[in-house]
C-alpha cells in the first residue's frame, strides 16, 4: 500500500517540475535562436576552498579550478577570461600563476594578467595558441595570491567568479557556473560592506595593464581582449545556470 505523500515530497516535487518547465523554456529558446545549448554545454569554475579563514595582514592562496566537458561535436575550451572581483578595503591579490588546464600538445597558453586593485578586480585571460581542438576534463585554471588588509574588521567577504566567460572552438560558448570564496576575517562572522563594482567590460585595462603582466610576449597586455557573447546566447546561458542550481536545490532538499 502506498502511502501518503507528505508536505516535504509534494515541495520537492514542486521544485523538481520547475526545473524540468525550465529545461523545456530553454530547450525552445535555443530553438528559436537556431542554436543547440544542451544543459552538459556548462563550464564550472569553483574554487580549492569555499570558506578561507585568515587574520589581518595574512597572505593566502586560492586555486581556481575549471571543469567542462566541451560542447557538441567535440569542441574544446579554447578560451578562458578568470574575472575576480573583491573589496578593495579588505583584499588585495599580489600575484597570479597560471595553471596547467589549457595546456595541451603541440599549443601554446598566452596568458594576459591585469591586477586593478583599486576597482577591486583581477583579470586572467588564457587562450590557446593553436586552439587545436581545445581541452575538456577538470584542472586548475589559475591560483591567486590574496592579501588580507592589516586593518581589516573582523567579519566575512567574498571573492566572486560570476564575471568569468568560457568560449569553446565553436561558434557559441557554454553556460558558466561559478562558486565564490568567502574570507572569513579574524574569526567575524557577519558580512562587511559590499563594493559596487564596474563592469569588467568598462574598465579602462589599457591603463591598468602592463608589459610585465604579460606572460605570453604577444602584446596581448592592455588590448582589451574581452571574450563576448551574443546577447542572445548570454540569455541562454542564464536559463541554463538557473537549471543547474535548481537541480542541485532539489536533491540538497531530497537529501535532508
Amino acid at each position: 500500500m502506498t502511502e501518503p505523500r507528505g508536505d516535504d515530497d509534494r515541495d520537492v516535487s514542486k521544485a523538481a517540475a520547475v526545473v524540468v518547465t525550465a529545461i523545456l523554456l530553454a530547450l525552445s529558446l535555443a530553438g528559436v535562436a537556431g542554436t543547440a545549448v544542451a544543459i552538459d554545454q556548462v563550464a564550472i569554475l569553483s574554487p580549492d576552498r569555499t570558506t578561507v579563514e585568515a587574520t589581518p595582514g595574512e597572505t593566502i592562496a586560492v586555486d581556481i579550478t575549471l571543469q567542462s566537458q566541451g560542447g557538441h561535436g567535440g569542441e574544446g575550451v579554447t578560451n578562458v577570461s578568470v574575472v575576480a572581483q573583491y573589496h578593495p578595503d579588505y583584499l588585495a591579490v599580489t600575484d597570479v600563476e597560471q595553471g596547467p588546464w589549457l595546456e595541451g600538445n603541440e599549443t601554446e597558453v598566452n596568458t594576459r594578467t591585469v591586477i586593478a586593485n583599486e576597482q577591486g578586480t583581477t583579470v586572467i585571460e588564457q587562450r590557446r595558441e593553436p586552439a587545436a581542438s581545445g581541452t575538456t576534463g577538470r584542472g586548475t585554471i589559475a591560483t591567486l595570491t590574496v592579501q588580507v588588509a592589516a586593518d581589516a574588521p573582523a567579519g566575512t567577504t567574498t571573492i566572486s567568479f560570476s564575471e568569468s566567460d568560457v568560449a569553446l572552438t565553436g561558434d557559441y560558448p557554454p553556460a558558466v557556473f561559478d562558486e565564490p570564496v568567502t574570507v572569513s576575517i579574524d574569526g567575524g562572522d557577519n558580512p562587511l560592506a559590499s563594493f559596487d563594482h564596474t563592469d569588467p567590460d568598462e574598465l579602462d585595462l589599457e591603463l591598468t595593464a602592463s608589459a610585465a603582466n604579460d606572460s605570453s610576449g604577444d602584446g596581448m597586455a592592455g588590448s582589451g581582449g574581452w571574450l563576448s557573447i551574443p546577447s542572445c546566447i548570454a540569455g541562454l546561458a542564464l536559463v541554463a545556470v538557473s537549471v543547474i542550481a535548481g537541480a542541485l536545490w532539489v536533491s540538497r532538499e531530497r537529501r535532508g
